[in-house]
């Protein structure tokens, strides 16, 4: 889904720009989108075929987080690297302009990629209707996601450490639930998408428009990811993370689709969700859940993959990055989960075949239970479907792995926990494939292997 009027663009480094304030000082309000960018030609440009524009950046400087009106001072070398000091939203004055202004602003030599922006959508329940739990599942019911994955015994073998941290990149998280009390370290809302229509089906609903750093869920799909990775285990399982604590984000709005009966979903603007996955970085997550996502832009044969950049920026701090694989159904590259960094997670259903929703592909690392999961809702507690809350079973489990690592002097990046995770997953039907990866997520051996890698460099 394109979002109307608005473009990314990163300047080739050295290119001299204004002093354009970061995405998170125009939230608190200590800056203001510019009108300005680099003083010359980029700005004729926007002016001649748009009539006019407003900058901001996409990325705060690390060293500078938690410095109102200084976000945009202090990026160091390795941002400016990967293109992170130089990444901007521009909203243009005339939006029916945009593929115009994109062609224009390509030809020139001080851009190095621009490109129409996308939302990113997450359906809340990726199950058909008719499949749909309406009743109240039995405890039994509750916990066989956990049983399959071996859970519990890994939760005796291992209870995580409070000093890892698991940063819940979604729909935010109500934090007040008694299933997180004592759980969640204070988080940022990164969402800013204004309000009324995104555009003619969907129209956004609640807090849509920044302005505050609360990460309340006006959805429901983060509490439910959240739950599965770190809830107290009051009225639902456990937490796979044990003592590890949450770090929500919230990255999508609340909106209603008229096509789709008025059922909420999360949306969000792909810079707002690349802000966000960098404060998680910079505030010391060691493991990132991201149950969202969005296809590459088909109509644009040059665009790049979404997120890549602060994906990038992620893995070399040390971050462990897990994603939902998608709810297409299709063999499809969804992103960021379809990213060589990020862990893809698929769904599988009870007997171990893949669901009916879960997308599919080279990019699939491994599947854990996406049907019928029961878990930590907005007001009480409720039961889903869907990739989404396959990817915080993985996400849990590496958390584990790295408190695991971290008693003993270890440190475990992703490419070490996709080996253990993978290496130990459970073979399904048919064996490793592009639809289930290399099979069903198993805690327990995960643990074992971790044990064993280490009882060997002793």
């Amino acid at each position: 889904m394109k979002r109307d009027g608005f473009l990314t663009l990163t300047l080739r480094s050295g290119v001299a720009a204004a002093a354009v304030p970061a995405h998170l000082d125009c939230l608190s309000g200590a800056g203001r989108p510019s009108p300005v960018l680099d003083g010359g030609r980029i700005d004729a440009l926007v002016r001649q075929q748009a009539d006019g524009a407003r900058f901001r950046r996409i990325f705060h400087a690390r060293r500078s987080l938690g410095r109102p009106g200084e976000h945009h001072v202090g990026f160091d070398d390795q941002e400016e690297a990967l293109g992170l000091s130089r990444s901007y939203q521009v909203e243009l004055g005339n939006p029916d302009a945009a593929v115009r202004v994109r062609e224009s602003l390509r030809d020139m030599g001080a851009v190095e990629q621009c490109q129409l922006q996308t939302l990113a959508v997450t359906s809340f329940d990726a199950a058909p209707p008719a499949t749909r739990a309406r009743r109240v599942l039995t405890r039994d019911e509750v916990m066989e996601p956990q049983r399959r994955i071996r859970a519990v015994e890994a939760l005796a073998r291992e209870a995580g450490d409070a000093s890892v941290t698991v940063a819940v990149v979604d729909t935010g998280v109500v934090v007040g639930h008694p299933e997180f009390q004592r759980r969640c370290l204070a988080g940022y809302d990164t969402v800013d998408l204004g309000l009324g229509r995104l555009n003619a089906s969907t129209r956004l609903v609640g807090d849509s428009r920044g302005w505050d750093y609360n990460p309340y869920d006006e959805v429901g799909h983060g509490c439910l990811v959240a739950g599965i990775i770190g809830a107290q285990g009051f009225r639902v399982p456990r937490g796979l993370a044990g003592l590890c604590m949450l770090l929500p984000v919230r990255v999508l709005a609340a909106a209603r689709r008229d096509t789709a009966g008025g059922r909420l979903m999360g949306v969000g603007a792909l810079p707002d969700i690349d802000a966000g996955i960098k404060v998680a970085v910079d505030l010391g997550a060691t493991v990132i859940n991201m149950s969202l996502g969005s296809p590459v832009d088909g109509d644009d044969a040059h665009a790049v993959p979404p997120h890549r950049a602060v994906v990038r920026y992620a893995v070399s701090r040390g971050c462990v990055l897990v994603a939902a694989a998608g709810n297409s159904g299709q063999r499809q590259m969804f992103y960021p989960a379809a990213l060589p960094e990020v862990i893809a997670v698929g769904s599988v259903d009870a007997l171990g075949h893949r669901s009916r929703f879960s997308t599919w592909g080279p990019q699939i690392a491994l599947c854990a239970p996406g049907e019928a999961v029961a878990g930590v809702g907005r007001r009480g507690y409720q039961t889903s479907s869907g990739t989404s809350f396959a990817s915080p079973f993985v996400a849990g489990a590496a958390a584990l792995l790295v408190a695991r690592a971290k008693r003993r002097g270890q440190s475990l990046d992703g490419a070490a926990v996709r080996a253990l995770l993978c290496g130990s997953a459970r073979a399904l039907p048919g064996g490793a494939s592009e639809e289930t990866g290399a099979g069903l997520l198993d805690c327990m051996a995960a643990i074992e292997a971790l044990d064993a890698s280490h009882a060997k460099t002793r």
